[in-house]
């Protein structure tokens, strides 16, 4: 059994693919009404060419299964809800259960190594774009992408990791730098998500108008800048390009931070920000469109 902590839009795609391919998933959401709907109502599920089908009746609520003990735990909620997320999945992690981290921003992985130790905890980083328009419809535009931190901990965690996302038809790809890993998806997020969410527009436009692609690779270069001064580069050499291309593949993508700003939830933007502000304070380096984007953001959830 694979449990599912957060089932939102990336959530939401991971537990469609894995019951498509025959596996029984648990969804642990913030409530038991969410859980039920998402499992009795039967979600629908759009993939990249569009076609939208019925996802198989292999998804159940945990709380209403009960608690036992997972093969892998996949965290998909919020960085700054990780710590609760935690103790309420803690029923169904046991001794030998992969806690797999497929979140934005930087600290949650602290947080689960802290509740679950090092050797079952596995970080990643998700290059998928999902969106949930509506609580039971699906919708995975782009991409197939996650990638996995190695270290000398995680072996047995990680081949598990490995071998079920796999399962769900995804190309999982290892790297041994955790830190690169975690700040190249926070120069990504960092370049695009408050702009698209400021302006309403989906990532396609980000990168087709000029004015709004000149200021997120300005802001892309702020935080790349940083990454590299702190001794975290990203893991590819041309950010722009990478950033530039993955919008334009994803034309009609509403990133997580749009989503949460029309759907009035809090944004991730303190756990994507927030570290690169931090660090750029304390090497000295400006970072002023960055600053100015988030400060807006943050009006934004208070106007909300």
């Amino acid at each position: 059994m694979i449990l599912i902590v957060g089932p939102g839009a990336v959530g939401g795609v991971l537990a469609a693919r894995w019951a498509a391919a025959g596996r029984d998933v648990l969804l642990l959401g913030r409530t038991a009404a969410q859980e039920n709907r998402l499992t009795t109502q039967g979600l629908s599920y759009a993939g990249a060419d569009g076609r939208r089908q019925r996802v198989p009746r292999r998804l159940h609520s945990a709380r209403r299964r009960g608690a036992q003990f997972c093969e892998a735990a996949f965290f998909c909620v919020k960085s700054h809800d990780t710590a609760a997320a935690a103790a309420a999945a803690s029923r169904w992690i046991g001794s030998t259960t992969a806690v797999v981290a497929l979140q934005n921003g930087v600290g949650h992985e602290r947080v689960l190594r802290a509740a679950f130790g090092r050797a079952r905890v596995v970080v990643g980083s998700c290059y998928f774009a999902a969106d949930r328009p509506e609580l039971l419809h699906l919708t995975h535009t782009w991409g197939n992408d996650v990638l996995l931190a190695a270290n000398r901990d995680n072996r047995e965690a990680l081949c598990a990791a490995q071998r079920l996302l796999m399962e769900g038809g995804w190309h999982v790809h290892l790297k041994r730098s955790e830190k690169r890993m975690l700040w190249t998806k926070l120069c990504f997020n960092a370049a695009t998500n408050p702009l698209g969410a400021l302006c309403s527009v989906p990532n396609g436009t980000l990168a087709e108008d000029p004015a709004l692609r000149e200021i997120m690779v300005k802001v892309l270069r702020e935080a790349v800048t940083v990454a590299r001064r702190s001794g975290r580069p990203p893991l590819y050499s041309d950010m722009e390009s990478v950033v530039v291309r993955a919008c334009k593949n994803a034309p009609v993508q509403r990133n997580s931070m749009l989503q949460d700003l029309q759907s009035r939830r809090r944004t991730e933007i303190g756990a994507i920000a927030g570290p690169l502000a931090r660090e750029a304070r304390r090497l000295g380096v400006a970072t002023p469109l960055l600053d100015k984007l988030a400060s807006l953001i943050k009006r934004m959830e208070t106007i909300n």
